[in-house]
């Protein structure tokens, strides 16, 4: 099979490798569609998994073959695919506190292959049935869509309480449209670039303004009373952006910390402190009831998806995305399809 696999950092070659075969209690899945992920982007810029791993963790697709002992299952199912499985045993298990397995499985992150390739082998604990009238190429903007969700959730914010989103990458897109439909206004969103900025616009957002270009803490006191918003997400993931979050929310507001900052980050405590604000981070889904109920989100049109899918390319064509992607660019999600 075909397969885009990396080398070395900003280094992945498409080459053909051997099929995966289903062993006892496997099964092997005919991807059908793999989003690039902004964490596939700074593992394959720093080249942070083994030489020869194929990456991927944004996958449907539908079963080929299932190995023995693999029952509920059958061959021709539409599947989603989790980017990790918990254990289900350990102690933060049986919590249900599964980010914090200390046993979790992860797919295209530098322990199972990923989905860059035509076929992927995994345990069915990473799969979760796609209805029939979810197609499979909105299913795979679930994982962004998940990690949406999950910060509004964590974030309990109220009908009638504003909130600012930096960033309308896929997640703030998808932040936007969480928050409107929890009754947030106003709802206000940062973006420099026009394109993802309208987008932002017609999916919800009740003001857009460029952060290069004009003043965000004016216009956000003006729209909340002089006071600003009761609540910020960070949804960008640079060390100046997680600054101005605090900077913008106001006096006992909540940030919530959404994009993955993989940088260092300077600050003093001391010009926070005053205003008793209250910082959480969000990272990823929390649970498979999460991902059913934003497949129902998906199932009843009451999120955009189609809109939020860039370009669809082939498996030939990814290393050049990846590189493409590094650079400044209007993209807002890209999928690899078979």
């Amino acid at each position: 099979m075909k397969a885009a696999v990396m080398k070395d950092a900003r280094k992945m070659v498409v080459e053909e490798v051997p099929d995966p075969i289903a062993g006892p209690d496997e099964v092997v899945v005919k991807v059908n569609y793999v989003g690039i992920c902004g964490s596939d982007l700074h593992l394959y810029k720093h080249g942070l998994v083994p030489p020869d791993h194929i990456m991927g963790h944004e996958v449907t697709g539908t079963i080929a073959s299932l190995g023995s002992g693999v029952s509920g299952w059958k061959q021709g199912d539409r599947v989603w695919l989790s980017g990790g499985a918990p254990c289900g045993k350990c102690d933060h298990c049986l919590r249900e506190e599964f980010d914090f397995c200390p046993n979790r499985t992860s797919i295209g992150m530098g322990r199972l292959p990923g989905g860059y390739a035509e076929y992927i082998k995994v345990p069915p604990r990473f799969m979760i049935p796609i209805p029939s009238d979810v197609s499979l190429k909105h299913a795979a903007l679930l994982d962004p869509l998940g990690c949406a969700y999950h910060a509004a959730f964590l974030s309990n914010i109220q009908p009638g309480q504003s909130a600012l989103v930096m960033g309308a990458g896929p997640i703030g897109l998808f932040v936007i449209q969480c928050l409107k439909l929890a009754g947030v206004t106003p709802l206000i969103l940062t973006e420099p670039v026009a394109a993802r900025a309208e987008l932002g616009r017609r999916l919800g957002a009740d003001l857009v303004l460029d952060p290069t270009k004009e003043d965000v803490e004016g216009h956000c006191s003006k729209l909340t009373r002089e006071m600003g918003p009761e609540m910020v997400f960070e949804c960008v993931g640079i060390p100046q952006t997680v600054l101005d979050s605090v900077s913008l929310v106001r006096k006992k507001g909540k940030v919530m910390w959404v994009g993955f900052c993989p940088d260092e980050v300077t600050f003093t405590p001391a010009l926070w402190f005053f205003k008793k604000i209250s910082i959480q981070t969000s990272f990823g889904v929390d649970s498979r009831d999460e991902v059913h109920h934003c497949m129902k989100l998906i199932q009843d049109k009451k999120v955009a998806v189609e809109e939020l899918v860039s370009e669809i390319i082939s498996i030939d064509e990814v290393p050049r995305a990846f590189e493409r992607l590094l650079k400044p660019n209007t993209e807002v999600k890209i999928l690899v399809g078979f």
